[in-house]
C-alpha cells in the first residue's frame, strides 16, 4: 500500500490518509507534487509490477481485478482536484492501471463536506477496497474504529460550542438566553407543508466520468417516489439514450439488461405525472432529482429540500443523507437497488424531522415555560 499525498492535505487536521498509513503495517506515505522520480516509488514502475491506482477516471471496476488482485495499491490523497493535479504532473504515475470502486453506502465523514454520497474519506475507501480485494471485509473494518471515534468527537465538540453560544447572556440582560428548541430551528418550511401533499422523490442518472467529453447531459435512468401519508410507491426504469458506461449498472445495483430494457422516457414521465396527481409538493435531498426531472421535460417547480432542513436541525453539514439519518436516529438497515436504499434513508430523515416539528408544536401548546423548570431533587 502506497499513499501519495498532495502537500496541502498534510496540513488538514481531519485528514485520514496518515491514520490509514499508521494502521497498515508495511505501507508507505509519500508527499509532494512531482514524484515520478521519487526513490520510494521506483518499484511501482518496474516491468513486472502488478500495481493499481485507486482512482475512478479511466478505471477498471474492482470486480475485474479479481481473482488476481494487484500486489500494490496506490492511493492518491487530497481533494478530487488535488488528486487530479498529482496524476497530471506525474505522467508515469498517471499511466499506471487504475481501479474503480463504487461504495455500497454513503460514508461517515460527516465533519467534512463531500461532493456526493459516492465520495468517501481516504481511510473508508481503503478499508472497503482492501476488504473486497482480500476477501475479508471484517478484518479491514477495524481500520474505521479510530476514524469513527474522531468523527464523533468532532461533532460533540461542535455541539458543545453551539450550546455555549446559546447560553451566553445578551448585553444588558439579567440571565442566560434560553436556547431555542432544536425541533423548531429552521424547520418552518416543513411545518408549512401539508403531509398529505408530500411526495418523496429520488433519481439516479446515466453519468460519465469527468473528462470523458460524452455528448449530452446526465439523463434520468431510475426514478423512485413515495407518498409518506399513504405508503404509495412509484418506480420507473428509463431506457438510456446515450452510451451507458460499464460501471453505471453496478453503481445503481441494477443489471445492464434491466436498464437497456427500460421504458421510453415519455411513457415513464406520463406514469409519474399520474402518480403525482394535481396536488403535491416534491420532497428531495438537494435539487439533483428535480434537475433530472427538468432534463426530462418536467416543469421546474418549487420543492422542499431535506438536505437543507437536516443541516439546520443538526447545526451544520448533515454529512449526506446517510449521515443525517444516523444523526437523527433512523434505522439504517436498507437493501435493494441504490435508488430504493436512498429513498428509504430520505423517508426516514423526513419522518424524523417531521416528528421534531410535531413534538415542538405539541410542547408549544402546553401551558407554561417548561424549559426553565429545575429538575426535581431526590431525597
Amino acid at each position: 500500500m502506497v499513499f501519495v499525498q498532495h502537500p496541502r492535505e498534510r496540513t488538514v487536521a481531519i485528514g485520514t490518509a496518515r491514520m490509514a498509513h499508521l494502521a497498515l503495517e508495511g505501507s508507505a506515505l509519500v508527499e509532494g507534487l512531482r514524484l515520478d522520480e521519487h526513490a520510494a516509488l521506483a518499484h511501482l514502475f518496474a516491468p513486472d509490477a502488478h500495481v493499481a491506482v485507486l482512482y475512478p477516471d479511466g478505471a477498471r471496476p474492482l470486480e475485474a481485478w479479481l481473482p488476481r488482485p494487484p500486489t500494490t495499491l496506490v492511493v492518491v490523497d487530497g481533494t478530487w482536484a488535488q488528486a487530479k493535479k498529482v496524476l497530471k504532473l506525474n505522467p508515469r504515475l498517471g499511466a499506471l492501471p487504475r481501479l474503480g470502486f463504487v461504495p455500497a453506502a454513503p460514508g461517515n465523514y460527516r465533519i467534512r463536506r463531500e461532493p456526493s454520497d459516492q465520495h468517501l474519506a481516504t481511510i473508508e475507501a481503503v478499508a472497503a477496497v482492501l476488504g473486497a480485494l482480500e476477501g475479508d471485509p471484517a478484518r479491514f473494518a477495524e481500520l474505521l474504529r479510530p476514524f469513527s471515534w474522531m468523527v464523533e468527537r468532532q461533532l460533540e465538540a461542535t455541539r458543545d460550542q453551539q450550546r455555549a453560544r446559546y447560553a451566553r447572556p445578551r448585553r444588558g440582560s439579567r440571565g442566560p438566553t434560553p436556547p431555542r428548541a432544536p425541533a423548531a430551528r429552521g424547520l418552518d418550511e416543513l411545518r408549512a407543508l401539508d403531509p398529505a401533499r408530500a411526495v418523496l422523490v429520488y433519481g439516479e442518472a446515466n453519468t460519465h466520468p469527468k473528462g470523458a467529453r460524452a455528448p449530452g447531459a446526465p439523463e434520468l435512468l431510475h426514478l423512485v417516489a413515495l407518498r409518506p401519508a399513504t405508503g404509495a410507491r412509484f418506480e420507473a426504469l428509463l431506457r438510456p439514450r446515450r452510451h451507458l458506461p460499464d460501471d453505471v449498472p453496478a453503481r445503481l445495483g441494477l443489471t445492464p439488461a434491466a436498464l437497456m430494457g427500460g421504458e421510453e422516457p415519455a411513457a415513464a414521465m406520463a406514469r409519474f405525472r399520474q402518480f403525482l396527481g394535481p396536488a403535491f409538493t416534491q420532497v428531495s435531498w438537494g435539487g439533483y432529482a428535480r434537475d433530472l426531472l427538468v432534463q426530462e421535460g418536467e416543469p421546474k417547480r418549487g420543492f422542499v429540500d431535506v438536505r437543507a432542513l437536516a443541516a439546520r436541525a443538526l447545526g451544520g453539514c448533515a454529512g449526506g443523507v446517510h449521515g443525517a439519518a444516523r444523526a437523527l436516529g433512523v434505522d439504517l438497515v436498507v437493501e435493494g437497488p441504490r435508488a430504493w436504499r436512498m429513498l428509504t434513508l430520505l423517508a426516514g430523515t423526513y419522518g424524523a424531522l417531521r416528528a421534531r416539528v410535531d413534538d415542538n408544536d405539541a410542547a408549544a401548546a402546553t401551558p407554561g415555560d417548561t424549559w426553565c423548570r429545575a429538575p426535581a431533587r431526590s431525597s
